[in-house]
């Protein structure tokens, strides 16, 4: 079996390793996240660029990061120059970005437990967090079924997009539109918004950590 790495809708991914089943710590979370992404491998410059807000972070704070790493995972399974895994890694946010290029809308959202890494503020991470939730945000709106966008209006991180609601609204038979039309008119006097459709209206997400 392939290794897997669940890092969707939890702070602290799973790696499945030769059978064993690791739970990361945050950064190490980060870190095979990032390489998950990219298994032709980083080199340390992209990968600190990837995981620090401080660009002044030396390249011996990284390394020390990945012996840690290494430490955890066993020998063999983390290469250097670039930086990548020996074999590549199964992460379950590729499988739901697959889906969604594939135009299977049902089968990614049944993948997404929620948004990558969610307490992450790594730049890296904050970036593939945002394409993976636009993606499957603007496939569920085309998509126009009202079972898609009632799961996305009822999860955790739907709950407060307008536009979805709207989409939602638009989607019902006008007899069962009132409560999706309030909670559009709620949320647009929350956000200030006005009461026109937009796709970037009222971008909703899980809340994003504070930014020093």
């Amino acid at each position: 079996a392939p290794d897997t790495l669940s890092a969707l809708g939890r702070d602290e991914a799973l790696l499945v390793l030769g059978g064993r089943r690791i739970v990361l710590g945050r950064r190490h979370s980060e870190i095979l996240a990032l390489l998950a992404q990219h298994p032709e491998g980083l080199t340390g410059e992209e990968l600190a660029y990837a995981l620090y807000e401080e660009e002044s972070v030396a390249a011996v704070t990284l390394r020390a990061e990945m012996s840690r790493l290494r430490a955890v995972l066993g020998a063999g399974v983390l290469l250097s120059r670039p930086y990548r895994t020996a074999a590549p890694l199964e992460a379950d946010f590729a499988a739901v970005t697959r889906h969604l290029a594939a135009g299977a809308v049902s089968a990614a959202l049944t993948r997404y437990p929620g948004p990558l890494l969610p307490g992450s503020s790594a730049p890296g991470i904050v970036r593939l967090r945002r394409r993976i939730e636009d993606q499957a945000r603007a496939a569920v709106i085309a998509r126009a079924d009202v079972g898609l966008l009632s799961d996305w209006v009822c999860s955790p991180w739907g709950a407060d997009d307008p536009a979805v609601w709207r989409a939602l609204a638009s989607a019902l038979p006008p007899r069962d539109r009132p409560a999706a039309l309030a909670r559009v008119r709620s949320l647009d006097a929350e956000l200030g918004a006005g009461p026109g459709p937009g796709p970037g209206a009222g971008r909703a997400t899980f809340p994003q950590p504070a930014r020093s």
